[in-house]
């Protein structure tokens, strides 16, 4: 039972680690790769910027987009936690707060809602909890 308790710690370890923190300029790649394949308009993506994001269909599936591209959402098996908590993290000696939100926010579908709305959901408890951290998680380093 230990030893399967320790594989799994070094697999969580090894998994975090693996996780490469984004920037600002990898969110404007995915913004533009997003945007082409979501069809948003450059309109919409001005209000994006500004942090404004209406709830529609389009919205919905250009941020599961982005989560996807950044490694912090699967369609299949949603949040990745970890991954969140490293980018939203990022900077802080004490990330039990972040994970703690991070756990807050990212459920586990039980509405059983399409990806586009699960990954949705899930962004607007972030920001409506953490935009100054979202947002500086997106600095440049």
């Amino acid at each position: 039972m230990k030893v399967t308790a320790v594989l799994l710690l070094a697999l969580f370890a090894v998994a975090s680690a693996d996780y490469k923190l984004r920037t600002q300029e990898d969110l404007m790649k995915a913004r533009k790769e997003c945007m082409e394949a979501k069809k948003v308009t450059p309109e919409m993506i001005e209000k994006y910027k500004k942090f404004e994001f209406p709830d529609d269909e389009i919205t919905r599936c250009y941020i599961q987009c982005v989560f996807e591209k950044f490694e912090l959402f699967d369609a299949k098996d949603g949040f990745k936690n970890d991954n969140l908590v490293a980018q939203l993290g990022q900077g802080k000696d004490n990330k039990d707060e972040v994970k703690a939100d991070v756990e807050k926010c990212a459920d586990k579908n039980e509405q059983k809602s399409d990806s586009c709305s699960w990954a949705f959901r899930g962004f607007k408890c972030f920001i409506a909890k953490n935009l100054p951290l979202v947002m500086d998680s997106l600095k440049k380093n």
